[in-house]
């Protein structure tokens, strides 16, 4: 398999599951590892026809893994929210929904009781499976219960506490764990990525979602919300507020994911004296450290919590951020 230098030990231990295929297989991990494409080189290595019986590659030669390339494989079937598809400018425009829904669920079920057109074996692709929505987890349970012969699913997480725990019960699970800083940093760097130990902190470690953050623009907003913060205690939240009411829902949940980081490192640089994601604003999260109430920062951390749990339908992100902005110069 094709695979990112800190996925060896994921994929030797996914490789050794050949001998006694599971029916469901969740491999779970934090974002920007590469779970997902480490699962489509599990799927075309399963599907190849050309193969060794003991290769961890697939031919790429052979009709399977032609077809695997293309994405028109007649064994495989990808399960994700439309919003994860690609864009046909021929086809009619649909609602794009981030959550798999249990008409989705119940087309790949209907896909495995199928006839395998090649080698008799047929992959359902579910990506992310934190993405089904209640009726859909429990539609695919049932399979879960009964799998068909001859069938696979290859579940990826970036939250398994999310999924049902009868599904996760069902499923051999294999955690892709985080690069080590150094091998990570290396790779970083042979990528051209300028920061890259700033965006690997900013990534909680993660290399792929730290060459999302190898970006000017990324970095210009970002230290636009950091300096408001660091004056927040003194400038009015509804003025603060107003500058952020009208940003997309996208651009909200990064907002909100940048406020969670930097409230951690106030409190780790109050517990700990160090800093874990905004590593360029060190002195300032030192000298506001001095002057911040930890049981306040505390209960603002799970304030962000929940903010983000519900991001994708803000009621009033003007209002939620007047909200936090408040509790967050509070703390001081």
């Amino acid at each position: 398999m094709q695979i990112y230098p800190w996925q060896t030990d994921t994929a030797q231990r996914l490789l050794a599951l050949r001998a006694q295929l599971p029916h469901a297989v969740l491999l779970h991990g934090r974002a920007g590892l590469g779970k997902y494409g480490l699962a489509q080189a599990f799927a075309k290595l399963l599907l190849c026809e050309q193969r060794d019986a003991n290769a961890d590659v697939a031919c790429g030669q052979c009709p399977s893994c032609h077809w695997f390339e293309q994405g028109s494989h007649p064994d495989v079937h990808i399960l994700q929210p439309n919003a994860l598809d690609e864009v046909d400018d021929s086809a009619p425009e649909r609602k794009k929904s981030e959550w798999i829904s249990v008409e989705q669920v119940r087309q790949a079920i209907a896909f495995l009781q199928l006839s395998s057109h090649r080698n008799g074996l047929r992959v359902v692709l579910l990506n992310p499976a934190e993405a089904m929505n209640a009726a859909a987890a429990n539609a695919l349970l049932k399979t879960l219960e009964e799998p068909p012969e001859n069938s696979l699913l290859i579940l990826v997480s970036h939250q398994p506490s999310r999924l049902l725990p009868t599904i996760l019960s069902r499923c051999h699970q294999l955690r892709a764990n985080l690069p080590d800083s150094s091998q990570a940093l290396m790779w970083l760097e042979e990528q051209g990525v300028a920061d890259a130990q700033l965006c690997l902190s900013l990534a909680a470690g993660s290399p792929l979602l730290a060459t999302a953050f190898a970006d000017d623009d990324y970095h210009a907003r970002r230290r636009a919300l950091l300096a408001d913060l660091q004056v927040a205690a003194q400038t009015p939240a509804l003025a603060m507020a107003e500058r952020y009411a009208k940003l997309a829902v996208a651009d909200y949940s990064q907002l909100l994911q940048w406020l969670q980081q930097w409230v951690h490192d106030l409190q780790s640089m109050k517990l700990a004296g160090r800093v874990y994601y905004h590593q360029d604003f060190s002195e300032q999260l030192r000298n506001l450290s001095m002057h911040v109430k930890l049981t306040p920062l505390l209960k603002l951390q799970q304030r962000l919590q929940r903010a983000r749990a519900v991001v994708a339908h803000p009621l009033n992100i003007q209002m939620v951020m007047e909200d936090i902005l408040l509790e967050y110069a509070s703390v001081f």
